[in-house]
């Protein structure tokens, strides 16, 4: 009997064979923060709503590090405009980010353990940790996002749970 699903069996352990890995190793959760953290979008508290949320859009970003005197005084993210902004009637060339931003953020250090940045993701309720240096000026940041995408690409094997592309089309829907 021939099995309808061998190309397709073929097919995935071809791909599987060709990835490439761009990263030699796993990182651990005792590596530091800096192995995954990102540039981070930096403002002055004193900008209006406006400006910020320009800024977001010429970034292309989901959260911005605001300061004052080049210090990490607050974050703004995109959960910040859904429930704070949003719906309002706000004028956003009036409104300081001051009012809407999450003031005084838990932050890491770049030699942190990613541990840390985990552990204080998933108590604090949050996604994003500003990466600071020893006079709390902003030098990057990193998301839950950040630490998903490297274990899912590291263990892409274990955690991969979509089916693989068919390699022909179905002439009638799958199920009931």
């Amino acid at each position: 009997m021939i099995d309808i699903f061998d190309d397709e069996i073929t097919q995935m352990e071809e791909n599987e064979a060709s990835t490439d890995s761009i990263f030699s190793e796993a990182i651990q959760l005792k590596d530091p923060v800096r192995t995954l953290a990102k540039e981070c979008v930096t403002r002055s508290e004193d900008n209006s709503l406006e400006e910020i949320i320009d800024s977001f859009q010429r970034n292309s970003t989901s959260c911005i590090i605001l300061t004052k005197n080049k210090k990490v005084s607050g974050i703004f993210t995109e959960r910040d405009i859904v429930l704070n902004v949003l719906g309002r009637g706000l004028n956003f060339s009036e409104s300081t980010i001051q009012k809407y931003m999450t003031p005084d953020p838990h932050t890491l250090r770049m030699g942190d353990p990613v541990s840390f940045a985990l552990n204080m993701m998933v108590d604090g309720g949050f996604r994003h940790i500003p990466l600071v240096d020893k006079d709390n000026q902003p030098r990057g940041i990193i998301s839950i996002m950040d630490i998903v995408e490297h274990l899912g690409y590291v263990f892409h094997k274990e955690v991969m749970n979509l089916p693989p592309s068919p390699l022909r089309k179905q002439s009638k829907q799958e199920g009931g």
